[in-house]
């Protein structure tokens, strides 16, 4: 399953996962509660508390565990939101035929 966030609130209970693939530049918020975010390659994991973000910085598996009951925000980059629907308008054009003269 594949969820599209934009920018989504999400309630946890303690020691409840959420694992999130390749999201590099997705910023994790901390609401209230207390967070453990562990990234696949990187050697450092980070606990949030209310009011504290990350954002996550490599590709591959990153995990969110609440250490307590917690809210939490994800929020997408803009910069991507933008650069995706330039892309999905020039898509047509882009592949399209090519014609040389």
């Amino acid at each position: 399953m594949r969820l599209l966030l934009g920018q989504s609130k999400l309630g946890l209970e303690t020691d409840q996962l959420v694992a999130v693939r390749d999201a590099k530049g997705v910023r994790v918020t901390c609401l209230s509660g207390a967070l453990w975010v562990t990234q696949e390659r990187s050697t450092a994991d980070v606990i949030l508390e209310a009011g504290q973000c990350t954002v996550i910085d490599s590709p591959g598996l990153t995990l969110v565990m609440a250490l307590r009951p917690s809210t939490l925000r994800v929020t997408e980059p803009r910069v991507a939101g933008l650069w995706n629907a330039l892309l999905n308008w020039f898509r047509p054009v882009v592949g399209g035929p090519t014609v040389a003269f």
